[in-house]
C-alpha cells in the first residue's frame, strides 16, 4: 500500500463500486466508472502531447465534475497537477507557470471566456471535450515518491514558491484514522481548489468510496445552507473566517452534518459555541497544518462550547509536532517555542528552489536518520493537557482570510508599481478574522504624493486580491528605532474614511432595530461604525456586498428583505422605518420605474445613467462611490419592467420618452449622460437630440457600446443568449440541458444558485427583463446613430485574448468633437465590477468636475 499512487488507489475504488456516484455538481454527476473512463481519455490526450512523469500541468477551471476529470487525468498521465486560482490575475498565473515550466494547461469554457494567461509553446486543452482516443487506463505507473501536485504560496523574496507534494504524502493524509467512522462520506468542495484544503475535499471521499459534491463558483450563506441540506453533506471544511461568518449569520447551517472542520487561522471559540448550540449532533474540529505538510498536522475535536481559546490539539497519525527553541531543543514545559512538523505528509520541498528547501526543511534530530522536519514559522507551546496552543507568527508572515502572506512579496510588488516610493506593509487588526494589510508609503524627495487608485490597480494586476492592501497611508518619513530600523509600533493606524451623508449622518441608533442594522452595515462596509443615515452604496457598498448584507439582515431580524428593498431604502433608518410600519419592507415596484433615484440629493448638475440591454439601472449603484459628492445621480430604466406598460418600439420613441423623464428632473441643460452597452447607444441618441434642440451637453460617456449601423446583419440571439445578456453575463444558462427557453422559476433558481443581486426580483420581473432585453437587441440593430456634434468619453473593454474591442472607432462618423478613448482591462460584461469601476470612476469624476 505504501508504494501505491493516488490514481492506482482510485482505480481500485472504481473497480469496487463502479456504479456509485463519485462526484456531483448541480445536476451533473459522474459515477466512479464514468470518472475513471473520462480521466483515462484525458490522460491519453496528455500523453500524446508528450507529458512526462512529474511534469506540472496547469489547471484553470471553475468547480465542476470536469475539474475532477482534469486532476485525475493529469495523475493518470504521470504528471503533477498545478492548480491556478481562478480569481488571481493573469500576471500571477504567467509567473507561476513560467517558474514551473508549464507546457500544457487544462481550462474549461468559463475560464477561456475570461481570457487565459499564455506564453510561447503553451497548449490549452478542454478536459470536457470528448476523447478521440481510447478510454482504457493508459497504464502509466507512478511511484509513491513521485510528484502529485504543486501548490504555490506567497514568497518572502517577492516570488511565489511552489510546494511539491508526492503521492505518498496524499495517501498518508487519506489513510489517517481521522476519517474513519463515515463522517466524511459526502464531502462538500467549498474552498478554491488551488488552496491546499482541496487535497482533503478531493481525495478523502474519492479514495474512500464516498462522494464529492462541488459547490457553485459563488456561494453565500443561504446557498450553503440549502446545499448542505439538499446534498446531505456529512463533512466539510471552512476557513476560520468563513466559519465565523456562517456562525454569526446561520449557525444552524450545519444541521445534519456529522463533522465540520475549520482552520487556516485562529478559530473563534464563540463561533464554535454558536454552531454546537444550533447543531448539537455535529462535531466541530479545529485543524492546523501548513501547505508544506500536505494539509493537516494536528486536530482538536469539540462537541461542547470551548471554555477558553481553541487549541491546535494533537498530531495526526504518523506525524510529530515539536516545540523547539533556537537551539532546536524542547523548552521547559509551558514555555513558547517554534513549531516543527515531521513524519508522514511532509512535502518534498519547493519546486526548483533547493536553497529555500534546505532553509525550511531541515534534518529531524529526533527521528530516524534521513528524516526531515518542516520549520513552520509559528510559535506555540504545550498546555497542561499536552495539547498544542498557537501563539502567533515568527518573522514577516501573516494570515489574511486564511491565506498565508509574506509581507515581503507585497512590498516587492509595490516597488515595481511605485518605483519612486519607499513602502512598508504591515498587518493590522486585533482579531484574526479582521486582519487586513496596510501599506505605508513615503515618496522620494521631490516626488508628488502617489495616487492610491493607480497603485491599487497595479497591484491588482500582479497579486491575488487578498494580498492587495486595504489601506494606503502616505507619510513624510518612516518612524525609526534608535538602531535605525523601522519602528513598526510607531506606524499610525490608518484613518478609515467615514461615509459622507446628511448633516445628521452621525446620529447613532435610536432603538434595538436600528442598532442591529447599523452594526450589520458597518460589518459589510468594513468600517467601525455608521450612522442611521449612512447610504450603503454611497459608502462604497457593492452588489455582492449588498447580497451578503441582505442575507445577514434577514437572518438577524427575520424580515422579508430583497436587494430591491436595500436599493430603494439604502440606509439603516430607511430599512428600520419600513420594517416597523409594515412588519417587512415596502414591496412596491418603485425600483422598476422609468427613473431610479440612485442619489436624489445634491445641488450640482445631475448625471443620468442609461440602462444596459437588460433595462435596469441598478448596476450604476457601484459607480456612486467614485462620483463627486453633491452631484445627483439618476438611472433611466426601460418601460415594461413593471409588466404594466408596453416596451418602446423604436429608438426614436425611447429617446423621446427618456428626454421627458430627464426634463422632469432637470428642465434645462447642461446635461450629463452615461451609458453602458445598449445604454451607450441610447445616451448618444439623447445627446444628439438635445443638441438639435439647442441644449448644451456637458458630458457624454459611453462604456463599450456597438451600434446597428456598424453591424453587417441583425443579430438572432437564442433564448439562452438573451438570458446571458439580461442577467449578469452568467454562463449557467448555457449549461442547462437543451437550448430552448427556460422558465422564469428556473431562471430565478439559477440566479439564487449563482448569488446574483437579481435573485430576489421574482418570476414576473424576470419575464419582463427577458422581454425588455430581446426588444432592446432588436431596437439597437434596427437604428443608425444620429450625429452628435460634441465630445465623446469612451471606455473600451477587452476581448477574451485581452485585446481592446476597438469600438471607439465605430462611433467616429457620428461624433463631431473629439473621442477620448480609455481601455479598461476587463471584458464587456464586467464593466460594472469594482475592478473596472476603479478605472472608469475616477476618469468620469474628473470630467464631471471639469464640466461643473
Amino acid at each position: 500500500m505504501a508504494q501505491e499512487s493516488v490514481q492506482q488507489r482510485f482505480a481500485a475504488q472504481a473497480r469496487l463500486a463502479p456504479d456509485a456516484v463519485a462526484v456531483t455538481s448541480g445536476r451533473d454527476r459522474l459515477t466512479f466508472a464514468e470518472l475513471d473512463r473520462r480521466a483515462n481519455g484525458l490522460a491519453h490526450r496528455l500523453l500524446e502531447l508528450g507529458v512526462r512523469p512529474e511534469e506540472p500541468v496547469a489547471v484553470l477551471m471553475e468547480r465542476s465534475v470536469d475539474l475532477a476529470v482534469a486532476i485525475l487525468g493529469v495523475l493518470k498521465a504521470g504528471g503533477a497537477y498545478l492548480p491556478l486560482h481562478s480569481g488571481n490575475p493573469s500576471a500571477r498565473h504567467r509567473l507561476t507557470m513560467s517558474q514551473a515550466c508549464v507546457r500544457v494547461m487544462l481550462a474549461d469554457e468559463a475560464m477561456r471566456g475570461r481570457g487565459l494567461p499564455s506564453h510561447d509553446g503553451l497548449t490549452v486543452l478542454d478536459p470536457a471535450a470528448p476523447a478521440a482516443t481510447a478510454e482504457s487506463d493508459p497504464g502509466v505507473e507512478s511511484r509513491a515518491d513521485q510528484l502529485a501536485y504543486v501548490i504555490y504560496t506567497s514568497g518572502s523574496t517577492g516570488t511565489p514558491k511552489g510546494v511539491a507534494v508526492t503521492h505518498r504524502d496524499v495517501l498518508a493524509l487519506v489513510d489517517d484514522g481521522l476519517w474513519d467512522g463515515g463522517a466524511h462520506q459526502r464531502v462538500l468542495m467549498l474552498a478554491p481548489y488551488a488552496f491546499d484544503v482541496s487535497t482533503y475535499e478531493l481525495w478523502v471521499p474519492l479514495l474512500r468510496g464516498g462522494q464529492l459534491v462541488m459547490a457553485p463558483p459563488d456561494i453565500d450563506v443561504d446557498t450553503l445552507r440549502n446545499l448542505v441540506r439538499q446534498e446531505s453533506i456529512t463533512g466539510l471544511q471552512l476557513t476560520a473566517g468563513l466559519f465565523r461568518v456562517v456562525a454569526d449569520e446561520a449557525p444552524d447551517c450545519f444541521a445534519g452534518v456529522r463533522e465540520v472542520m475549520t482552520g487556516g487561522d485562529v478559530v473563534s471559540p464563540t463561533a464554535v459555541g454558536r454552531v454546537l448550540d444550533a447543531c448539537p449532533g455535529t462535531v466541530v474540529r479545529a485543524m492546523y497544518g501548513p501547505t508544506e505538510t500536505t494539509l493537516f498536522a494536528t486536530h482538536h475535536p469539540m462537541t461542547a462550547r470551548p471554555a477558553g481559546d481553541v487549541p491546535l490539539g494533537r498530531a495526526l497519525d504518523g506525524m510529530r509536532v515539536y516545540v523547539l527553541d533556537d537551539r532546536l531543543e524542547p523548552p521547559p514545559a509551558g514555555e513558547a517555542g517554534e513549531l516543527y512538523i515531521s513524519g508522514a505528509g511532509v512535502a518534498r520541498g519547493y519546486l526548483g528552489r533547493a536553497d529555500l528547501t534546505a532553509e525550511r526543511f531541515v534534518a529531524d534530530p529526533f527521528g530516524a536518520p534521513g528524516t526531515r522536519m518542516y520549520r513552520t514559522g509559528d510559535l506555540g507551546r504545550r498546555n497542561e493537557q499536552g495539547e498544542l496552543e498557537f501563539l502567533g507568527r515568527v518573522g514577516n508572515q501573516v494570515k489574511i482570510r486564511g491565506f498565508r502572506v509574506e509581507l515581503g512579496e507585497v512590498e516587492t510588488a509595490l516597488a515595481i508599481v511605485a518605483p519612486n516610493v519607499q513602502a512598508v506593509v504591515v498587518a493590522r487588526g486585533g482579531e484574526a478574522h479582521d486582519k487586513r494589510l496596510v501599506a505605508y508609503l513615503v515618496p522620494e524627495e521631490g516626488e508628488s504624493s502617489p495616487e492610491e487608485e493607480a497603485i491599487r490597480r497595479g497591484l491588482a494586476e500582479m497579486l491575488p486580491d487578498y494580498m492587495v492592501p486595504s489601506a494606503f497611508v502616505v507619510l513624510a518619513g518612516l518612524p525609526l528605532t534608535p538602531n535605525g530600523k523601522v519602528d513598526y509600533r510607531a506606524l499610525p493606524e490608518p484613518q478609515r474614511a467615514q461615509p459622507d451623508a446628511d448633516a445628521d449622518s452621525d446620529v447613532g441608533p435610536r432603538d434595538p432595530r436600528e442598532e442591529v442594522l447599523c452594526r450589520l452595515f458597518a460589518q459589510a462596509l468594513a468600517v467601525p461604525t455608521v450612522g442611521v443615515h449612512t447610504d450603503f452604496f454611497e459608502a462604497g457598498g457593492t452588489s455582492l456586498g449588498a447580497t451578503k448584507l441582505v442575507g445577514r439582515i434577514r437572518a438577524e431580524l427575520g424580515v422579508r428583505l430583497t436587494m430591491r428593498d436595500l436599493l430603494k431604502l439604502r440606509t439603516p433608518a430607511g430599512l428600520a422605518g419600513a420594517v416597523h410600519k409594515s412588519g417587512g419592507p415596502d414591496s412596491s415596484n418603485d425600483v422598476l420605474t422609468p427613473v431610479l433615484a440612485l442619489r436624489p440629493t445634491g445641488a450640482r448638475t445631475p448625471v443620468f445613467c442609461v440602462h444596459p440591454g437588460g433595462g435596469m439601472a441598478w448596476c450604476y449603484s457601484a459607480l456612486l462611490r467614485h462620483l463627486p459628492k453633491g452631484i445627483p445621480v439618476y438611472g433611466l430604466q426601460a418601460r415594461g419592467l413593471a409588466g404594466t406598460e408596453p416596451v418602446a418600439q423604436t429608438m426614436e420613441e425611447m429617446v423621446g420618452d427618456y428626454m421627458d423623464q430627464i426634463r422632469r428632473v432637470q428642465p434645462t441643460g447642461p446635461y450629463r449622460l452615461i451609458g453602458w452597452s445598449f445604454g451607450g447607444n441610447v445616451a448618444q441618441s439623447i445627446a444628439a437630440r438635445l443638441r438639435e434642440e439647442g441644449q448644451e451637453v456637458g458630458l457624454l460617456a459611453v462604456l463599450d457600446s456597438h451600434h446597428g449601423g456598424a453591424r453587417t446583419a441583425p443579430r438572432s440571439p437564442s433564448p439562452r443568449d438573451v438570458l446571458h445578456l439580461a442577467f449578469d453575463g452568467l454562463d449557467a444558462f448555457h449549461a442547462e440541458p437543451g437550448d430552448g427557453p427556460l422558465s422564469a422559476a428556473r431562471v430565478q433558481e439559477i440566479l439564487q444558485e449563482q448569488g446574483s443581486p437579481l435573485a430576489g426580483v421574482g418570476p414576473r420581473t424576470i419575464e419582463a427583463i427577458t422581454a425588455v432585453t430581446a426588444n432592446n437587441i432588436r431596437v439597437s440593430d434596427a437604428v443608425r446613430p444620429s450625429h452628435f456634434d460634441g465630445d465623446l468619453l469612451f471606455f473600451e473593454a477587452t476581448d477574451q485574448a485581452g485585446d481592446p474591442t476597438g469600438l471607439a472607432e465605430v462611433w467616429r462618423p457620428y461624433i463631431g468633437g473629439t473621442i477620448d478613448r480609455h481601455v479598461v482591462g476587463v471584458e464587456h460584461l464586467r464593466l460594472m465590477t469594482p475592478a473596472a469601476l476603479a478605472v472608469v470612476g475616477p476618469i468620469v469624476a474628473r470630467r464631471l468636475e471639469q464640466t461643473a
